[in-house]
């Protein structure tokens, strides 16, 4: 009975899709769906090209931040150069005054008492600001000069080290400095007008040696002359 009556169905079916109007209305059926269905991938295809133009917009402005920052970073890549380059300055002078503030302590103890009256203070720090006054640097070359004259001079080139680093030093805070140190040099003709020899040296003749130098004024007047021997 039931297959009866599916082969009724189906003739009637097929005798149904056999009516030109069934077919039509088929046909439409299947146009429409087909446009539907690829409306659906041409509406994603739209959002999706809405969606990469926003994304490159996004990129190209990344793209300008990052060019930014790039030129920020060049800059402070100078500026942190520069600012290495000083404190690598500033070390190294800092530990030359740690090296002489070192050597003072293995200087004799009368010595060290007579330069406790020019450096006062117990520190590297202490040590360097007496340093670079003036009064210090010339009381420090007159105690050397004492010394040398008197023919003490096993800790001279501590002292004339000592000296020369802080009359540099000194010279550093004006734009111009107001002294330099006197040119001597070996071989040359002593002369009395220029230069103060030692006691064991010869009234005349040639410099053998310069135990500690002078330094003149800014105008090229002498204010200490060199320490020689002859």
């Amino acid at each position: 009975m039931n297959k009866e009556l599916d082969d009724g169905f189906v003739a009637a079916l097929m005798t149904a899709l056999q009516n030109e109007r069934v077919m039509n209305k088929i046909k439409e059926i299947a146009a429409a769906d087909l446009l539907s269905q690829m409306r659906e991938p041409r509406e994603l295809l739209k959002e999706k090209e809405k969606e990469i133009a926003r994304l490159q917009q996004e990129i190209e402005a990344q793209k300008e931040k990052i060019n930014e920052y790039q030129i920020k970073i060049h800059y402070l890549s100078q500026e942190v150069d520069v600012y290495y380059s000083e404190l690598q300055k500033r070390r190294a002078d800092y530990r030359e005054a740690e090296e002489l503030y070192s050597a003072i302590q293995k200087l004799s103890e009368n010595t060290r008492n007579t330069l406790k009256g020019i450096f006062k203070g117990n520190t590297v720090q202490e040590f360097i600001v007496c340093g670079v006054q003036y009064e210090n640097i010339l009381s420090l070359w007159e105690f050397i000069k004492n010394e040398v004259i008197q023919g003490r001079e096993q800790e001279r080139e501590t002292l004339a080290a000592l000296f020369q680093f802080f009359f540099h030093e000194y010279s550093k805070i004006y734009d111009t400095p107001l002294y330099k140190l006197q040119e001597v040099k070996v071989n040359e003709v002593f002369r009395e007008d220029l230069y103060i020899r030692t006691l064991d040296s010869n009234i005349s003749g040639s410099i053998t040696e310069i135990l500690l130098p002078g330094y003149i004024s800014i105008n090229g007047k002498i204010v200490k002359k060199s320490i020689v021997r002859v």
